[in-house]
């Protein structure tokens, strides 16, 4: 175990869950190794901020920049404000550093690591970014610009950089099933289907289960977290909003059988801030294929259906991940238009397949260990000069 060292080790990155839940998942491990630790994310009431704030880590926000990838006068009107944001916001990050004055920055990425990354050069912070996915993010690209060293969790990744895994929050292992189905309110003796939409839902994925809901609910015990309005509110669909099972109110006695069992195997959740339990009582998960999900799924040994986002929705990346969790024994099932033929079908070939192989372990020490050698070896930030086509 590395010598303990105290100080400070500052995070950052946030948008989606995919930013923010590998940061939280590092945060003990340093912690456990004497540092102390902050979180900076974006300013206003962003996710990371909700996330970090109830878990008692100390919080700062940044402005953030979004790159709005279309013509349309609301996005061009966005982007012409870039530069002016993003000046300011560079101005705040380094006064915030300095006030900080971390040994090591953690970026996971996010248009809001940005102005903290491109602060940390002026300030020569030693700054370690993270990718995920088979090709490096915009933010990343531009961290390894501004001299970041690339950590990767994914071995195939097509750049250079260290092998280290994904990051995985403690708290998602050793939960008992029997436990979670008691704080979740769930006696079924169904098989339990988790369906993700990710942080943001998935409106495809959750269009998908109002079609089949009948179905599902006759064989199934169906866990749905669709995003907040991520699925019509129709009477026969459980709603809930604030993380609690909540019964149906809209049962009568005249209802058909199907309605009833809808309301008896069907809760929907906005958002899953229980996840353990959650990944704890579920015989199958059916979910996005972004690569904290797939780094999840496969390290708790589910049985998974990945469904990624087409490549003209996306650069392509939830492909590339479902095929790496393929090699794990996870399933992959494409948004086409013969998905929702295939679904059912689908559902049941994957509850008779054996659970996922884990794909990476013990990614939080390696990473704390690449960070730590770093501090005691006193280095900087790398005297990069960030080339003119560094944002391409």
């Amino acid at each position: 175990m590395a010598n303990k060292i105290n100080d400070t080790i500052l995070f950052t990155g946030g948008g989606t869950g995919g930013h923010i839940y590998p940061n939280l998942a590092l945060i003990p491990e340093f912690e456990k190794r004497g540092f102390k630790t902050v979180y900076v994310g974006g300013t206003g009431n962003p996710m990371e901020r909700k996330l970090a704030k109830e878990r008692g880590i100390k919080y700062y926000g940044v402005p953030t920049i979004k790159l709005v990838r279309s013509f349309s006068p609301s996005a061009i009107a966005n982007n012409i404000k870039i530069p002016f944001t993003l000046t300011k916001a560079v101005a705040e990050a380094r006064e915030l550093l300095e006030k900080i004055k971390p040994s090591a920055v953690f970026s996971k990425g996010g248009f809001v690591s940005l102005p903290v990354v491109m602060a940390c050069k002026k300030l020569k912070i030693p700054v370690f970014a993270h990718e995920s996915d088979l090709t490096l993010g915009l933010a990343n690209k531009l961290a390894k610009q501004y001299g970041a060293t690339i950590l990767k969790a994914n071995p195939h990744a097509e750049f250079d950089g260290k092998t280290v895994g994904m990051p995985l929050r403690e708290d998602l292992f050793g939960v008992k099933k029997t436990e979670a189905k008691a704080r979740l309110g769930i006696s079924t003796s169904k098989k339990i289907l988790l369906i993700l939409g990710g942080s943001s839902g998935a409106k495809f994925l959750n269009d998908e289960v109002e079609k089949h809901i009948a179905e599902l609910t006759e064989k199934y015990f169906v866990l749905h977290v669709s995003g907040r309005g991520g699925i019509s509110q129709k009477p026969q669909a459980t709603q809930n909003s604030d993380n609690k099972p909540q019964e149906n109110k809209h049962v009568s006695t005249s209802e058909n059988q199907t309605t009833k069992n809808i309301n008896k195997n069907y809760l929907r959740f906005d958002y899953a801030d229980n996840i353990a339990d959650f990944y704890a009582i579920a015989d199958l998960v059916i979910s996005r294929a972004g690569a904290t999900a797939v780094y999840e799924i496969s390290a708790l040994k589910k049985r998974a259906i990945f469904v990624p986002l087409p490549k003209g929705i996306s650069r392509g990346d939830q492909i590339y991940n479902a095929d790496l969790a393929k090699e794990y024994g996870g399933i992959t099932l494409c948004q086409n238009e013969s998905f929702s033929d295939n679904f059912l079908q689908t559902i049941e070939k994957a509850l008779q397949n054996p659970p996922m192989r884990a794909i990476s372990a013990d990614a939080n020490g390696k990473i704390a260990e690449i960070i730590c050698d770093s501090i005691r070896r006193g280095e900087k930030c790398k005297d990069k000069k960030p080339s003119q086509n560094g944002s391409q």
